[in-house]
């Protein structure tokens, strides 16, 4: 009977510490990774190298592979995304599933934060048009413009890292851009 009682006691002790292990490291999986996602896309060589990657998922197209470019990313800095994953709607889904926590105060963004904008209407209650990842203001407090990195390299001049009005609709190369809605962020 002692001994009984000593593998049952052994066996709970084991199943709290591995629960608890658990949940730490869950709760502690990409500690870093806004920081890891800004100094990749500081490399151009590597913004570069994610850009033809997405447009090849895309069938060779660079429209409508912001999702794309944005899940190559991620990958790139170990963060597990599936290689359907081509849609906001998918991308905001995966993202919540492990922790992240959507913000809409864009005073409050970090480097290597991960943006959407509105949806089609102007509303943020549908699902983002766009998404980005934000590099830093173009001027420290102040906040309309941004520099971002995203796959609309054909709207600014070629340039995959490139500045971004964050607040408005304007347009770029004849291009209605929306303005930003929330960004996401491991809570």
């Amino acid at each position: 009977m002692k001994k009984i009682m000593l593998i049952l006691l052994v066996l709970v002790f084991t199943s709290i510490v591995v629960i608890v292990l658990k949940n730490n490291i869950i709760q502690n999986e990409y500690p870093h990774l806004n920081e890891n996602i800004y100094g990749f896309l500081q490399d151009k060589g590597k913004r570069t190298d994610v850009y033809n990657t997405s447009v090849k998922l895309n069938k060779g197209s660079s429209k409508n592979t912001c999702v794309y470019f944005l899940s190559e990313v991620l990958r790139k800095n170990n963060f597990s995304v599936p290689l359907e994953t081509s849609n906001t709607e998918q991308m905001i889904s995966l993202l919540s599933h492990k922790g992240f926590k959507k913000q809409s105060d864009y005073k409050k963004l970090m480097p290597g934060d991960i943006c959407f904008t509105t949806d089609a209407n102007g509303q943020q209650s549908g699902f983002p048009t766009h998404t980005y990842v934000f590099m830093k203001w173009v001027k420290e407090g102040s906040y309309d413009y941004a520099y971002i990195c995203d796959n609309q390299a054909k709207d600014y001049k070629g340039k995959i890292y490139h500045i971004r009005n964050i607040s408005i609709t304007v347009k770029s190369n004849g291009l209605a851009k929306d303005p930003f809605a929330f960004f996401m962020r491991k809570a």
